[in-house]
């Protein structure tokens, strides 16, 4: 059985501007919306954040802040793959240039297959790490909040779009504490004492970045639950899995070179059908790849 590897929260924000009239504040539509959580889910019935407040505004003037979102709302993050998305907020906000998101999420909640419920709140026991994220991201002790300082300010304009993705990374946000294993194969079952929450993110602006689709099979049908890994400048960038019908997909990949794989207990990458994932591919904004893997069981 693998390590748990990663799961990310997705906020899609779509600027869309609205028609005003002559005395009216000329004002735009923010939606934010929340999508895809890829990770080895078979051991988890549940993978929850609740966010109880979003606010967008600028690192210029702290009291420029815009309460967007704040209705506490908790979010079963497994239900969210592949691209399936559910709306947090929509609210007119006034136009002009915004560089900062405030997130503030209360507490995070994992549930086994087995039924044993692990529950972290940050309200009692505060935000993990030591300040900084990457992305310009950093835990605010002050407000309990995650800022998220945009390297490119999203605009609001009449008639304008802007879409950006959030992805929250399991892995690094989600530590496991004192996992056991016990059974095997379908049979086995993860234990652990209890987790700690240290959020990791990323941002995308979705204006430059693409998209990946693509299959997992092997001889007799479609895989699921096989890890796809995406990699990029000998890093790894991303992951995410197969659904039940061997389908997978990555959404808001940034312009660039990228190499990528597929992993599945007991099988291997079948050297033949496999031609097109084994060197480097340019990722294109806006262009959307399909890539499908073909796996043999190993020795």
């Amino acid at each position: 059985m693998k390590n748990i590897k990663y799961f990310f929260v997705t906020l899609l924000l779509i600027a869309v501007a609205s028609c005003s009239n002559d005395t009216a504040e000329p004002k735009g539509t923010l939606s934010v919306k929340l999508s895809d959580a890829p990770m080895h889910y078979d051991q988890f019935m549940s993978a929850s954040v609740t966010i109880d407040k979003i606010e967008i505004g600028n690192n210029a003037d702290t009291n420029s802040m815009i309460n967007i979102m704040n209705t506490p709302m908790t979010y079963n993050l497994l239900e969210l793959i592949n691209g399936i998305t559910e709306t947090m907020a929509n609210t007119e906000i006034p136009v002009g240039n915004y560089d900062l998101m405030r997130l503030y999420v209360s507490s995070t909640e994992m549930v086994t297959k087995n039924g044993d419920t692990y529950t972290y709140n940050m309200n009692q026991d505060g935000y993990s790490g030591n300040g900084m994220m990457q992305g310009g991201m950093m835990l605010n002790s002050n407000n309990k909040s995650i800022d998220i300082t945009l390297n490119n300010a999203l605009t609001i304009t009449e008639g304008g779009m802007s879409e950006f993705l959030l992805d929250m990374d399991v892995n690094q946000s989600f530590m496991l504490e004192g996992v056991n294993f016990t059974g095997s194969g379908s049979n086995m079952m993860m234990s652990m004492s209890g987790f700690t929450f240290m959020p990791t993110m990323r941002i995308v602006d979705m204006s430059t970045s693409g998209t990946i689709h693509g299959n997992v099979q092997d001889t007799v049908g479609n895989l699921p639950n096989a890890t796809i890994s995406l990699m990029h400048n000998g890093a790894l960038y991303t992951t995410t899995h197969s659904d039940d019908n061997g389908n997978y997909t990555f959404i808001g990949i940034p312009q660039g070179m990228y190499t990528i794989e597929a992993e599945l207990d007991g099988y291997i990458m079948n050297p033949v059908g496999n031609e097109q994932n084994m060197g480097e591919f340019n990722m294109m904004s806006n262009n959307t790849l399909n890539m499908n893997f073909i796996m043999m069981i190993s020795n």
